[in-house]
């Protein structure tokens, strides 16, 4: 097996482009590694100490109740009343730095290939005497076929969300929509769509504020690095303007049939910001990738009932965990047993 910290195939996921991975570059901390074996690569990072709250930590996925997950009731409660489990760190993380995994690769889809990479992945894990492995939110039938040969635990753990331009909306949501596009131009707001290269005056601000809306720590220096690197190479902005105010936008980075929404943020205290989420976000974009003959609009994890709401589909996300420390055998065998994701 080939071990570097080399670049990835494009011809795979957005996530795995060097736009991407310089965008995201230190969003899941640790050494990250690529495995290369027989014409089939995957992408991993050694986490060495825990990140309590994060997607990408393990005892977070396993046994924490968190907002991040869509966790069923059930779920919820049984992880309420156990706090006494052993860390899982330092673990190996194999996931493409956009929470999925997938086989890249001349062989990506040979499932022998895979099986024998993931047995080489393993291998290098415990020699370096680490806890765990686990392959994070996978998406292949190969794939997942080589780690239940493997001897891994498969455990249900998130969606991801993906819409079909041009399907129609159920007729109470093509009401809404309707009107909260109508309530948008009686504001006096206009939706634009351009295509750019590197951030527009006030998307920098908008992301901070979203950060700060949702419990994390804006920084505009890191936020404005990221923008400028997705924006990199072509990007399409959905935006809702107030005269030359930003008030909300929707970014999208096309890659091969698809269209990623990367990026999104709202003006939340501007009483006219109130409908551009879902206008910049699904209304805009939807109708003009039918247009333009694109095959989906990918939208990943997190509210995922607002975007079914939007006429999404959601594919279950997976995560598969090999104990290497027999300690954490009983907490993954837990996990499996309690955890179910949300209807």
């Amino acid at each position: 097996m080939r071990v570097t910290a080399g670049l990835l195939p494009a011809e795979g996921p957005l996530f795995s482009t060097g736009r991407w991975l310089a965008a995201m570059s230190g969003r899941v901390p640790g050494s990250p590694y690529t495995f290369e074996l027989g014409g089939a690569i995957l992408h991993g990072t050694v986490v060495a100490r825990p990140h309590p709250g994060e997607a990408f930590d393990l005892g977070t996925l396993l046994a924490a109740d968190t907002a991040r997950l869509p966790l069923s009731p059930a779920t919820r409660a049984a992880r309420a009343g156990r706090t006494s489990w052993p860390g899982c760190a330092p673990h190996l993380v194999v996931m493409l730095p956009g929470y999925e995994c997938h086989a890249l690769g001349p062989a990506g889809e040979d499932a022998a290939a895979v099986e024998a990479l993931v047995g080489e992945i393993v291998a290098w894990a415990r020699g370096r005497a680490l806890r765990a492995v686990a392959f994070l939110f996978t998406r292949g039938r190969a794939l997942e076929r080589a780690l239940g040969g493997q001897g891994f635990t498969g455990i249900p753990m998130s969606y991801s969300c993906e819409l079909t331009p041009g399907a129609p909306l159920p007729a109470r949501r093509a009401k809404e929509a309707r009107r909260e596009l109508r309530r948008l131009a009686e504001a006096g707001v206009r939706l634009r769509t351009s295509e750019i290269s590197r951030p527009v005056p006030g998307m920098v601000d908008l992301k901070c504020g979203h950060s700060l809306k949702y419990g994390g720590n804006p920084d505009p220096v890191a936020a404005a690095r990221r923008l400028e690197a997705l924006c990199s190479g072509g990007a399409l902005l959905f935006s809702a303007e107030l005269g030359e105010r930003l008030l909300g936008y929707g970014l999208f980075v096309p890659h091969r049939d698809t269209w990623y929404c990367v990026s999104t943020a709202m003006a939340y205290d501007v009483r006219e910001a109130r409908h551009t989420y879902f206008a910049t976000a699904f209304y805009e974009p939807a109708a003009r990738a039918a247009e333009a003959g694109v095959g989906r609009l990918h939208y990943g994890h997190g509210a995922w009932r607002a975007k079914l709401s939007r006429g999404c589909r959601a594919i279950e996300l997976p995560i598969w965990v090999l104990a290497l420390d027999p300690e954490l055998k009983p907490l993954i065998e837990w996990s499996a047993r309690t955890t179910t994701p949300a209807p």
